[in-house]
């Protein structure tokens, strides 16, 4: 689990490096935690979809999501469980470690024994715990799409520039015909140095032309 003490940089947020499962059991009942990677509905519906496919005899698959947006979007189900015993709690752990990008699934084999309201709550969020403080936590941030057409007399200084700001040359994919045409991806986080470098550019030479689009 990464330090939730990390400074971010504009745009960064936490999220998993891969598909993540934990599980408890509680009074008979087996709790399984699935964190799955997510950064809209489509994915995260897709998600918990596979997860029920995974667990088809469970009794319940309650979960939470959120995608990083500025606020976070964020929504819970209690899929059938008492009001806010399940979902809520299952976002709270996700808010805890500001995880973003991310659907936490807990599915529940109910084992005959009555936890009550306090005991599902606990249950449900020991569980998101147990996966997201045993998953692997990583720094993200949205990549925004840059490509460009320069003469051959500048794409040394392009590469530069780039490198000035932060981007390594290595991840430019390149094509060379009559021009030289391009393309690679930034992060937020360095998108605005990354401007400031090709405008220097585009100001010494009307045949560069560069477009940078955000993410899909």
């Amino acid at each position: 689990m990464a330090d939730n003490e990390t400074i971010l940089k504009p745009g960064q947020y936490f999220t998993i490096a891969r598909a993540h499962d934990a599980e408890l059991t509680l009074h008979r009942s087996r709790f399984i935690a699935s964190l799955r990677k997510a950064s809209n509905r489509e994915e995260a519906d897709a998600a918990l979809r596979s997860i029920t496919e995974l667990y088809p005899k469970a009794t319940h698959y309650c979960w939470a999501y959120r995608f990083d947006d500025n606020p976070p979007i964020e929504h819970a189900s209690d899929a059938g469980e008492p009001s806010g015993t399940a979902g809520r709690p299952i976002l709270g752990a996700l808010k805890k470690y500001s995880l973003g990008n991310i659907i936490a699934v807990v599915t529940r084999y109910y084992g005959g024994v009555k936890l009550g309201v306090k005991g599902l709550i606990a249950a449900y969020r020991d569980t998101t715990l147990l996966a997201i403080e045993s998953a692997e936590i990583i720094t993200a941030e949205p990549l925004f799409s840059l490509t460009f057409t320069c003469s051959y007399d500048l794409y040394n200084i392009l590469l530069a520039k780039l490198e000035r700001a932060g981007i390594d040359q290595q991840k430019l994919d390149a094509q060379f015909a009559e021009h030289i045409s391009g393309e690679t991806l930034i992060p937020q986080s360095l998108l605005a140095l990354v401007q400031e470098q090709l405008e220097t550019v585009a100001s010494h030479s009307p045949q560069f032309r560069y477009e940078i689009k955000p993410p899909a």
